[in-house]
């Protein structure tokens, strides 16, 4: 339960930090864009299984 709390964490953390490089990105190929907490929510959920895989095979 820890890994999956930790991973959540860690995955919004860098998820923050992805938005701050990229930007509003999302939806793709369309003028309106999203607001910021939408994107940030799509950035850390395609972090979710890299870092939860990182973190498993890293200290496992």
């Amino acid at each position: 339960m820890g890994l999956i709390a930790l991973s959540s964490i860690l995955s919004i953390v860098l998820g923050s930090c992805l938005w701050l490089v990229l930007g509003d990105r999302f939806p793709l190929n369309d003028e309106d864009k999203w607001p910021v907490a939408n994107n940030i929510v799509i950035y850390a959920a395609l972090l979710l299984v890299p870092v939860y895989l990182a973190i498993f095979f890293g200290f496992g």
